[in-house]
């Protein structure tokens, strides 16, 4: 099934992604890229949400988010655009870095606790979710 993403995202950012459920994720190093390449191309972002994904189970830290403000009534498109993606990369930079989130998901995932003894590189599996928002067909 294709998800709507799929439908206005380009291939250069969906090449890079990673499927989580119906949702898409980048690794650390490609998230900039990402919401830099998604302003350019005018289409918003909602924000989204750190996880560690495994073929066996996600574990969502969903309390290390980066989610934007609604649109304003009196804001353009190209306006909304620009800010949401100031406003996800500015609460992106505050995300500690995957060592520590490494030991958050342990402190707060009996899954990962228990993958801990197994060499398991979790900054491989760490991935950040990205929402976004295409422009309306009647926004100017």
């Amino acid at each position: 099934m294709i998800e709507k993403e799929e439908l206005y995202l380009p291939k250069e950012l969906l090449d890079k992604s990673i499927k989580s459920g119906k949702e898409f994720g980048w690794l650390r190093e490609d998230f900039e890229f990402v919401i830099k390449t998604a302003r350019n191309l005018e289409i918003a972002i909602i924000g989204g949400q750190t996880q560690f994904k495994f073929p066996d189970g996600i574990c969502e830290l969903y309390w290390r988010k980066f989610d934007t403000k609604p649109k304003e009534i009196d804001e353009n498109w190209q306006e909304y655009c620009k800010r949401t993606a100031f406003e996800c990369l500015d609460h992106f930079k505050k995300i500690p870095s995957d060592y520590d989130l490494r030991i958050e998901g342990i402190e707060n995932f009996k899954f990962l606790k228990d993958m801990e003894s197994e060499n398991v590189e979790f900054e491989k599996h760490l991935i950040f979710i990205i929402y976004f928002e295409n422009k309306p067909v009647n926004e100017k």
